[in-house]
């Protein structure tokens, strides 16, 4: 009984000018014969090979150079014969990962839009099932696991696949089409929850004895004993996922893969410095196996998006996007580190809002296209790869650290450049406490990163705050990739979004229950009948104020609040006070209220220190007596002002000081 896997059926897309190896079962010591040929009957190309004892066989088609041209593959053995029809040949990749890689173009809001636009064109999907019969994975690669062929006219079947890859490839199609015909296509193949070990093949791993060791040692061997025990967790099972759904596109070549995964490996230090390895090995293993060329095969990676990745102010996450700035940085012809922290968040109503799975697919789609056509199809050379910007190189100097980029498409920039601060910038000093910093950019690729509350900083992070979304720092058309200089102790770093009082929501969590709510909160909440809003009319230093008003002309207390939340705890006790500039302050009174979590309230009065240009004036509130231990639930910054038709205040530029610089100016 002659059979073949799924993926050599009707209206399949191969990857042109590569091998295709057409594989399958029929009776033992049958003569096979695999022909490809052209709508005339004209054939390009034709191989046979006897069945073997059990029966499976395997004969190596070339394939022909991309076009619109379609051909008919024909599998013949004995008297049975398999037709399958309508194939193209163009350009294929694999789109491979976890839950934000598998998230279906269903619970995107501009689906439609995408369907519109692959609609007529020569694009197509291949599909993994994820039928496992019993929970059970198969221990062997299962080449025989069902799947489909989707074609750009079958909406339902394109809102069942991933949306980053159908995105991914409607793009490469678009700019690959200029001027040429060129199908272009993806293998979709994911599953939420995995590690990256489910989707390696064991032999692999223990054919290479630095992985078997690492394997071992993080738990990733399973033997055969155990095998299918894990119950509702069987799919997380190291080579599970291989097996189930990357055995049945044995045989098909691909250009490269495009990989976003990582979640499960948020969880625990020995992550930290192994995952690089494993994405090492993926990358050699797919290339070998799967690669049209090997030498070239590129493996281009989403970073992961912020998310509640351990304990408060830790910085798990930080530590699984290096592993792939490391892999990027070390070899640019095999890797690319995609940044998304800068992308506006977006989630899906129709997954409870679940903020872990974001719907910004289609930006990220269109960014991780653009780097995939300038590196792979422009036939780059190494030393001329487009890619994110990476810190190559920092140094202590005085009063800040000096840091020097390699990369990028363009000069260093904030946001838009037009009086933007920086966000996701830390510097830390001897103490390892890290703060909001400053930056100054002194050339394209080189700038100076500083805290006036640090007087002598020794090491600088970006963008690796568990809990910050929308970092903002640029090289031309990519964020720069996230970094942090201290290589030998752990950091913790807690976000101050009051520091900057220009914004007025940041992105926090709390518990309703056991559910955890997690989304835009405002950052500055107002006091009884206050008001409270950004200010960009009346301002000293920074790009905007914060206006507190009364909101009538009666006497009494105003002014605005800030709450703790976890990644954004109000740690004072390590801090000898807080400092802010005030502007409109004649007969005003000022102080700082403290709420501890079992509601007890501590007051800490305001005192003027110093005068800025325009009357704005320097308050400090120094933390007599705080332990360094405490943590506060809630601030709040209180004024009276009698006797006034207007009675408000203008506050930027909070910062927090440690003990031994209490009176310093800012």
């Amino acid at each position: 009984m002659l059979s073949l896997p799924s993926i050599f059926s009707s209206c399949a897309l191969y990857q042109a000018d590569a091998p295709l190896t057409v594989h399958g079962k029929t009776d033992p010591a049958v003569l096979v014969t695999v022909r490809l040929s052209s709508g005339n009957g004209t054939v390009f190309s034709e191989a046979a090979a006897e069945s073997g004892p059990d029966g499976s066989f395997s004969a190596v088609l070339t394939t022909p150079e991309a076009s619109y041209a379609e051909y008919v593959l024909t599998v013949a053995a004995g008297e049975e014969c398999h037709t399958a029809e309508h194939i193209l040949f163009g350009e294929l990749w694999l789109a491979s990962g976890q839950s934000n890689m598998e998230l279906t173009n269903v619970f995107i809001p501009d689906a439609e839009l995408l369907y519109d636009a692959v609609a007529g064109k020569k694009i197509r999907v291949f599909s993994v099932s994820y039928d496992v019969p019993e929970n059970r994975f198969p221990w062997e690669p299962d080449e025989y696991t069902r799947g489909e062929w989707i074609g750009a006219e079958d909406r339902r079947g394109l809102s069942n696949v991933s949306a980053m890859g159908l995105k991914f490839v409607e793009q490469l199609y678009a700019a690959l089409n200029r001027n040429a015909e060129i199908p272009v296509g993806f293998l979709n193949a994911s599953w939420g929850g995995t590690p990256i070990s489910g989707w390696l093949p064991r032999d692999a791993v223990l054919a290479d004895e630095r992985m078997k060791e690492i394997a071992a040692r993080t738990g990733c061997l399973t033997e055969f004993e155990k095998w299918n025990t894990r119950g509702d967790l069987n799919f997380q099972q190291p080579a599970a996922q291989y097996n189930l759904k990357i055995a049945p596109l044995h045989g098909v070549k691909v250009r490269g893969a495009i990989w976003y995964q990582g979640e499960n490996e948020c969880g625990g230090e020995f992550w930290t410095k192994t995952y690089a390895d494993w994405l090492r090995l993926y990358q050699k293993v797919y290339a070998e196996r799967f690669g049209a060329d090997p030498a070239r095969f590129m493996m281009i990676c989403s970073l992961i998006y912020p998310w509640t990745y351990g304990p408060s102010g830790e910085c798990n996450l930080g530590y699984l996007n290096d592993a792939f700035v490391t892999v990027a940085k070390e070899a640019p012809d095999k890797f690319i580190a995609v940044p998304i922290g800068d992308l506006e968040p977006d989630w899906a109503f129709t997954l409870s809002n679940h903020p872990i799975h974001p719907t910004n697919k289609y930006p990220l789609a269109v960014r991780t296209a653009k780097l995939a056509l300038a590196n792979v199809y422009e036939n780059r050379p190494e030393a001329l790869a487009i890619a994110p910007a990476v810190l190559e190189s920092w140094k202590a100097e005085g009063k800040g650290i000096r840091l020097v980029f390699k990369g990028g498409t363009g000069p260093l920039r904030v946001g838009t450049g037009n009086g933007e601060r920086i966000r996701g910038l830390y510097a830390a000093g001897e103490n390892g406490v890290y703060l909001p910093a400053e930056v100054e950019i002194l050339s394209d690729r080189e700038l100076f990163a500083y805290c006036p509350e640090i007087p002598a900083p020794v090491h600088a992070a970006y963008g690796i705050q568990s809990m910050e979304p929308k970092v903002n720092l640029f090289a031309g058309d990519y964020p720069v990739l996230p970094f942090f200089t201290d290589r030998e102790n752990y950091i913790k770093i807690e976000a101050r979004p009051w520091y900057d009082p220009g914004v007025g929501a940041a992105w926090a969590s709390k518990m309703r229950g056991d559910l955890l709510d997690l989304f835009f909160r405002p950052v500055w909440l107002p006091l009884g009948e206050s008001e409270v809003c950004p200010d960009t009319a009346f301002r000293c230093c920074d790009a905007a104020s914060l206006r507190i008003e009364a909101a009538d002309g009666n006497g009494g207390v105003f002014g605005t609040a800030v709450r703790s939340y976890p990644y954004q705890r109000l740690d004072f006790g390590r801090f000898g006070g807080m400092r802010v500039h005030l502007w409109h302050t004649d007969h005003t009174s000022a102080s700082l209220a403290l709420t501890s979590a079992d509601g007890t309230e501590t007051v800490f009065p305001f005192r003027k220190t110093g005068a800025l240009r325009g009357t704005w004036e320097i308050w400090e509130a120094s933390f007599d007596g705080i332990p360094e231990d405490v943590e506060f639930a809630r601030m709040e910054f209180r004024f009276e002002r009698e006797g006034e038709s207007f009675r408000f205040v203008n506050l930027e530029h909070p910062r927090l000081f440690f003990r031994e610089t209490v009176g310093e100016k800012a």
